[in-house]
């Protein structure tokens, strides 16, 4: 099972399966509600939000804007759920995090 986790802007945090019938793409889209847009943090760890997420005026989510923002600097906030995953392979699919990232994540988050 591939493994995601979402950041809810409500604070809450949800580990995804990305290997779902309906394909990887559409739970991300579920979770984000709406059109993705993925930026990589790291090698092993791509955050996923929802692309027109200003657009629609969705709620400011502190967890996943702190998680940017230590990346980035404060260029930018998040806004709406977001989706942390492990990055991408050689051919540009979504890598699930390992049972370890899942388990730092919520902890960090606990």
């Amino acid at each position: 099972m591939r493994k995601a986790v979402v950041i809810g802007f409500d604070e809450s945090i949800e580990v995804l399966d990305l290997d779902a019938p309906e394909g990887s793409l559409k739970v991300l889209q579920d979770a984000v509600d709406g059109w993705v847009q993925v930026v990589d943090l790291a090698p092993k760890l791509s955050i996923w939000v929802n692309e027109e997420s200003k657009l629609n005026g969705l709620p400011y989510n502190g967890k996943a804007t702190a998680i940017f923002q230590e990346r980035f600097g404060a260029v930018d906030i998040i806004l709406g759920n977001a989706v942390l995953t492990g990055g991408t392979d050689e051919e540009g699919e979504t890598i699930g995090l390992t049972d370890e990232q899942v388990a730092r994540i919520q902890r960090l988050f606990a």
